[in-house]
């Protein structure tokens, strides 16, 4: 499984950096977080680097209203008059193509598509139609349709199924998913939730198609057992979590945040204050990340002075959760679905072991500690092996 680079709100600099040391990888470009100038500017450098791009169009809320966003020159002038109507779909596509993708060399097309709760007959009718367009006019040869699901949406099995029912008809070689989380929080702790995401990105693997998973954090590590092929995530928060509200907020910028340190091996984020409590009990060397993850940000947190007195930032923070991440990624698939199974089911159970000793020690991670949703996590595991596994393990090396 491979990690893409969410961009957002800062993280140019990070994609630059992150690109060229890995000399390859690929960046998701937002639309809300550059005008076009910079967005070519940023695709000839992460070019440059190795790296590839593709778009995503944030057509999620058609309604939005972020100045940026908008601006955009494939956005419509009036979405009330864009939904249902082929003219306007197709000069969106056009300019999309035209402006977008062909010059910035995109491996695959990601198709428009808007945030849904409701899966019926006028959803189907209305992506049908961006789906035959885009094949009319010869957008790509490679169309990925975004599947945006609210959280009612995503806690609905008989939604679930509906997509998957519909996406089977048609022609498209992936999809971009695209899942609002239960009770907007960043680590889901409902395991319906989860099970629904993996059943979904199954079915559309066992379908065929290629699957990326947008706006995603380290607990989507669990979707190698799907067999998904990317998940993205970022720096901030809201391009690790999805929320549509972010489309309709004219404010960039960021209130100030507190600094956390991520270790891989306890799926917990820390504050450094934290990490400060440690080096006291004389236990800091437990959370420093394995060598096995390849991030040397973080090493001077370690490096024997009080973690608070340190030169860790922002900066820091950031890159050192997405190389620790794209590692983890990496490590996530395995060679056989009963393999990645147990790989997935070791990578909670050192969390829960982990955690359990930082907590019992006064080192906690507060609504990111892996511990509140550890349970959630297995028993989702546990639920699609009774679903999926018996499939998943015939079709696994055509997927």
């Amino acid at each position: 499984m491979e990690l893409y680079l969410q961009f957002g709100y800062g993280m140019m600099g990070h994609c630059k950096h992150l690109i060229g040391s890995w000399q390859s990888g690929r960046v998701i470009l937002s639309p809300r977080d550059q005008e076009y100038d910079q967005m070519s500017s940023f695709v000839t450098d992460i070019h440059k680097a190795g790296g590839q791009v593709v778009l995503d169009p944030q057509f999620y809320v058609p309604q939005a209203d972020h100045s940026r966003l908008i601006r955009h020159s494939f956005w419509p002038d009036d979405y009330t008059t864009a939904l249902f109507n082929s003219g306007e779909v197709r000069r969106m596509l056009g300019i999309l193509r035209d402006d977008y993708n062909t010059p910035f060399q995109t491996p695959f097309f990601i198709l428009p598509g808007h945030q849904s709760t409701e899966i019926n007959d006028d959803w189907y009718k209305y992506h049908s139609l961006i789906v035959n367009e885009a094949r009319d006019i010869g957008v790509h040869n490679s169309i990925y349709f975004t599947l945006c699901l609210s959280k009612e949406a995503m806690n609905s099995e008989d939604a679930i199924h509906s997509a998957l029912e519909y996406l089977d008809t048609w022609d498209v070689e992936g999809c971009y998913v695209v899942a609002e989380p239960a009770d907007n929080r960043y680590l889901v702790d409902n395991p319906n939730w989860l099970v629904n995401l993996m059943d979904l990105t199954a079915g559309l693997k066992l379908q065929g198609k290629e699957v990326l998973v947008g706006y995603a954090n380290h607990q989507m590590l669990n979707l190698a057992i799907s067999k998904t092929d990317a998940i993205a995530a970022g720096n901030w928060l809201n391009v690790r979590s999805f929320n549509a509200n972010r489309f309709n907020n004219p404010e960039d910028r960021m209130s100030r945040k507190s600094t956390w340190y991520y270790c891989p091996q306890s799926l917990s984020e820390y504050q450094i204050p934290f990490l400060d409590v440690a080096n006291r009990l004389g236990i800091l060397s437990d959370l420093r990340t394995d060598t096995e993850h390849l991030s040397n940000e973080a090493d001077i947190l370690f490096s024997g002075a009080q973690p608070t007195t340190v030169n860790f930032g922002e900066r820091e923070s950031f890159r050192h959760y997405l190389q620790a991440l794209r590692m983890q990624c990496i490590g996530a698939s395995k060679s056989t679905y009963l393999e990645t199974r147990k790989a997935a089911r070791l990578r909670l159970e050192t969390a829960e072991r982990l955690t359990g000793y930082f907590n019992e020690n006064g080192i906690r991670g507060k609504d990111r500690d892996f511990a509140n949703v550890v349970d959630s996590n297995f028993s989702a595991i546990a639920v699609f092996h009774r679903l999926r596994g018996m499939v998943m393990q015939h079709r696994w090396d055509s997927l």
